[in-house]
């Protein structure tokens, strides 16, 4: 079967042209979007199909959260060596090897018969498809300068159309009594067809300036950001992997009812992330990031006070999805902002953030929900917004002590 591949002038992108005046979408520009909308889709189908591995194959909270924790090994390595990688070998042909190695990892999940292999496979998805979001960032950087905020925030939007899929399916599969692995028949399979659609895409192939920018150190406010954006992937995974255990093992929903009240996280998130289009172009990012932290705890305190009442803790649940659509979005562009001639290496180490995230957040949730319990795991939501606050306060400070004085320092 042959496809189509991305058009450059199609109605839709000359619409969306008009409506974002500077800002022009390119075949690569949807390539770039697509592929990481089908990364986020592999990412948020474990929160998914975690209640099902763990009936099958007998887990503990501890050993489910090593899944995650694998697939984050594979976020730290790419922020490592993605700068060079890339160099080395190109970005088309990385993010080619991204996506069907990725997709080749979720088959292997399906197949895991043991703990042993179903974490493997989720190494193999990280350390495969984590090249993706390591590698878009400055793909867009590169694409639209200037107006990266507004290419960020698209692509994070189209992520969370494709995230909502995931427990969409998952739920219909059960409630048809399906196979729950057919969601990751679907990644797969849209890994295919994307890197098929897009075969005559060509990315830009702009070196990473790895010798031109390898004395430009990363200033100290890009950490603080770097980590107010660890903060925010983990408060996102909080929500992510475990609602549909806590809507299950909690509040007491069926495992179908379970799989797709989870769903309107990703409503949420779908929501936010295409309201946030608008706003960084209105407000400052700094007033969206600090309205999203407010919008935050509100959900939360309904989320977790609605044990006893579902409908209130889905809908918080939908409110926490609102207020942390924002948090990736604007804490790239922060990174990035801050990282400045040496973009290329920010792009690069950024993706380590959530690695980190990863590979700590689940295993610490899990012991606290094997400990105290699934309720009380989830009080690390509004922890994880604290200590994004904190981060942020640091890098505006570290970036006013850096900036001579009547200078603009703030993205």
């Amino acid at each position: 079967m042959r496809l189509p591949s991305f058009p450059s002038g199609s109605a839709m992108t000359a619409a969306l042209d008009a409506g974002t005046p500077g800002l022009r979408r390119d075949g690569a520009s949807w390539y770039a979007y697509l592929l990481l909308a089908y990364f986020t889709y592999v990412i948020s189908i474990q929160g998914n199909i975690i209640p099902y591995l763990k009936t099958e194959l007998d887990l503990t909270y501890t050993e489910v959260g090593l899944h995650p924790s694998a697939v984050a090994l594979g976020f730290i390595s790419a922020g490592v060596f993605g700068e060079a990688v890339v160099a080395r070998f190109g970005r088309s042909l990385v993010m080619l090897a991204a996506a069907y190695g990725s997709a080749a990892g979720m088959l292997l999940l399906s197949l895991a018969p043991a703990a042993w292999a179903s974490v493997a496979a989720c190494l193999v998805i990280g350390g495969f498809g984590a090249f993706i979001p390591a590698t878009v960032s400055a793909i867009l950087s590169d694409l639209h300068g200037a107006r990266r905020a507004v290419a960020y925030a698209e692509a994070n939007a189209l992520c969370y159309l494709f995230a909502i899929m995931a427990p969409v399916i998952t739920g219909i599969a059960a409630a048809l009594n399906v196979n729950w692995r057919v969601g990751l028949f679907a990644g797969a399979l849209a890994a295919v067809v994307i890197v098929r659609s897009g075969r005559m895409v060509r990315l830009p192939e702009q070196p990473l300036r790895v010798a031109s920018d390898a004395g430009i150190p990363l200033p100290p406010a890009y950490w603080a950001y770097w980590a107010m954006l660890a903060f925010g992937v983990a408060l996102e995974f909080s929500a992510l992997l475990w609602a549909p255990a806590y809507f299950g093992k909690v509040v007491g929903l069926s495992p179908a009812a379970a799989a797709i009240a989870a769903g309107v996280f990703f409503a949420g998130m779908l929501l936010g992330r295409t309201v946030t289009i608008r706003l960084v172009a209105m407000f400052s990012s700094r007033v969206v990031f600090l309205a999203a932290c407010g919008v935050v705890v509100l959900g939360f305190l309904a989320y977790w006070g609605g044990v006893a009442y579902a409908p209130l803790a889905v809908f918080g649940l939908f409110v926490i999805g609102l207020g942390t659509a924002p948090f990736y979005v604007l804490c790239t562009e922060f990174c990035m902002q801050a990282a400045g001639a040496a973009s290329a290496r920010g792009s690069a180490r950024m993706v380590i953030a959530p690695g980190v995230a990863i590979l700590l957040n689940p295993p610490l949730l899990g012991a606290i929900a094997d400990r105290a319990g699934l309720h009380a795991a989830q009080v690390m939501i509004p922890v994880f917004v604290i200590a994004a606050l904190v981060s942020f306060a640091v890098a505006g400070a570290l970036q006013r002590g850096a900036t001579p004085s009547g200078s603009a320092s703030s993205p």
